[in-house]
């Protein structure tokens, strides 16, 4: 099956950044729960502060994946057989302390999510909280190295988890398959909100990719192709502002190329590494419930979120009401409001071409 990019597309993405640029600190400024936003400038000096100390034990596993399990676009109504949207996966997943068993799924509004891989397990902490995260790679399949690289704390250069060629052997940045390192970051006030996290390990090359494509070949590989293949996460930080939810809904887009992942018959979009009206995630709500969807985007895509049936005050003041926003690479969105409007209704990416491949879901609201 070819792909379902077209060439007319990179004008419209590229119109897509161009607006996307213009407001790249708003962009930013809506992972942030609350309305008052930070002035541009280097982040606050840390205070001192009481917090606790949490642990989290972290692995990245590979396993196989079928991004389109029920083998339909509910939407469109187009059919895949399981070889057509099978590969590979790498994901996160959280367990019991020494990696002794993996956590159960909590999907309560202060929980870690489902915790099935992709995306990972919902990193949380509160203002003057340590997180000492205890990562071990466990990628038997692929055997690369592998790392935990955080958006929106505050860490030392060992404790970064970025690899580059220049300073290769810096700690935590490659960490080898079998081995284990612990990271330590700490919540600011500044850190209130939604973050990714992500693998930012050693360039790779999945075997019998193509080169020139994807999310941009190099010599040594694929940068950033454990993160495409999953090792993706969503961290929050909240303070005593952070309001109570009833309801809280983790919310990762991605994609994967088929130049970048041979065993794909096309390019595909993600929503929590499924793709695809029926397969990707069902949300619920209950009218007269408080609700918060926390919003990452990763890769090389900007996306525009969009809820049919419902309007949030955007943390923009100049936006005022909106019922979509735009949300780029390693931005994030939350978005909250009173639910009351009882209903199937859709979530989707408003990019037609990302819609197209696979970035549609459905919210039930009860009455």
């Amino acid at each position: 099956m070819p792909s379902h990019r077209s060439a007319v597309l990179p004008s419209r993405r590229g119109l897509i950044r161009g607006i996307a640029a213009g407001s790249a600190t708003a962009l930013v400024s809506a992972g942030t729960t609350g309305a008052a936003q930070a002035a541009p400038g280097p982040a606050p000096a840390p205070a001192h502060r009481k917090g606790r100390v949490r642990e989290y034990w972290i692995a990245a596993e590979s396993f196989p994946h079928n991004a389109v399990p029920n083998g339909r676009d509910e939407m469109s109504g187009a059919t895949f057989t399981a070889a057509q949207t099978s590969f590979t996966a790498l994901g996160f997943r959280a367990y019991t302390p020494g990696w002794g068993r993996p956590l159960p799924a909590d999907l309560g509004p202060h929980g870690i999510g489902a915790n099935t891989g992709i995306p990972g397990p919902v990193i949380r902490a509160q203002v003057g909280d340590t997180l000492k995260v205890h990562f071990r790679n466990d990628d038997h399949h692929y055997r690369w190295p592998h790392s935990m690289h955080p958006h929106g704390v505050r860490y030392t250069p060992d404790n970064d988890g970025g690899w580059v060629a220049a300073s290769p052997d810096t700690p935590g940045t490659a960490v080898p398959y079998g081995g284990t390192y612990t990271y330590t970051w700490t919540a600011e006030p500044s850190s209130v909100g939604t973050w990714p996290y992500h693998d930012h390990s050693v360039p790779q090359t999945v075997p019998g990719a193509s080169s020139g494509g994807g999310m941009g070949a190099m010599g040594g590989g694929t940068m950033e192709i454990g993160a495409q293949l999953g090792l993706v996460g969503v961290l929050v930080v909240t303070d005593h502002h952070t309001p109570d939810v009833d309801r809280e809904f983790a919310l990762v887009f991605h994609d994967l190329y088929a130049n970048d992942v041979p065993s794909l018959a096309q390019d595909l979009d993600l929503f929590n590494g499924y793709a695809f009206l029926g397969n990707t995630p069902t949300f619920h709500a209950r009218a007269g419930e408080r609700v918060r969807w926390r919003i990452v985007a990763l890769g090389k895509e900007f996306h525009v979120f969009h809820l049919h049936g419902h309007r949030w005050r955007s943390g923009l003041g100049y936006q005022g009401w909106v019922d979509s926003q735009i949300v780029g690479p390693s931005t994030s969105l939350t978005v909250e409001y009173t639910e009351d409007n009882p209903g199937d209704w859709l979530y989707h990416c408003h990019v037609v071409d990302h819609m197209m491949g696979g970035m549609v879901g459905r919210y039930t609201v009860s009455g």
